[in-house]
């Protein structure tokens, strides 16, 4: 019943509420659980609490990047981003300094047009987008005690830490068939190898 409700609605709210069935990736559920938490636990120990928001913030940041394929892809995928992130943090942090709350509109309003034009190039330049314009919303809207030349690094360390956990950690398909070759493509081969057999298959079925 609520599946049928949903598809009478808009296109775009229908598949908002709309159940996503598929398999859970418990390996992502991991690395997100050690990303946060243990940089906010650190920071805490340091009496850094105010820099262990912005690495926690760049972490759960760069998790949402973390996506399904090889290593390679992911540091691309995660790093850049990142990147972009922190750059946007520390035009943020002067910006809110040392403008006036026009010309602070202004910038935040052409950033988010960039942000927006970069994103129409493929979903790596969207995620770089989306960081830099949040990344400036963060740096000019959350005033922090500490300056940036420390909170930028921090975010960097935070995302970091996160692709860290990504190329450390094993992940399911890596721990399946040759281990050395399964590390490193992280099952890319052996599912490009299930793709042509399946198509063997049904070529055999027909």
């Amino acid at each position: 019943m609520f599946r049928t409700a949903a598809h009478a609605l808009p296109p775009w709210l229908g598949h908002a509420l709309n159940t996503q069935r598929g398999p859970v990736p418990w390996n992502a559920v991991l690395r997100g659980a050690l990303a946060g938490g243990p940089l906010l636990i650190a920071a805490l120990a340091a009496g850094r609490a105010s820099l262990g928001v912005v690495a926690a913030i760049a972490a759960m940041l760069a998790g949402i990047n973390d996506r399904p394929g090889s290593r390679r892809t992911s540091v691309r995928r995660i790093g850049v981003p990142a990147l972009a992130g922190a750059a946007g943090l520390l035009v943020g942090t002067y910006a809110g300094l040392h403008l006036g709350t026009v010309a602070l509109t202004a910038l935040l309003t052409g950033l988010g047009l960039a942000a927006g034009a970069v994103s129409a190039v493929g979903p790596v330049a969207s995620a770089t987008g989306t960081q830099l314009l949040v990344g400036s919303a963060v740096g000019a809207g959350m005033p922090l005690p500490d300056p940036a030349w420390q909170t930028v690094p921090a975010f960097l360390a935070g995302a970091g830490w996160l692709l860290l956990l990504r190329l450390v950690l094993p992940t399911p398909a890596s721990l399946a068939g040759d281990l050395r070759l399964g590390y490193r493509f992280d099952g890319e081969r052996a599912a490009v190898a299930d793709v042509y057999e399946a198509v063997a298959a049904l070529l055999d079925a027909i």
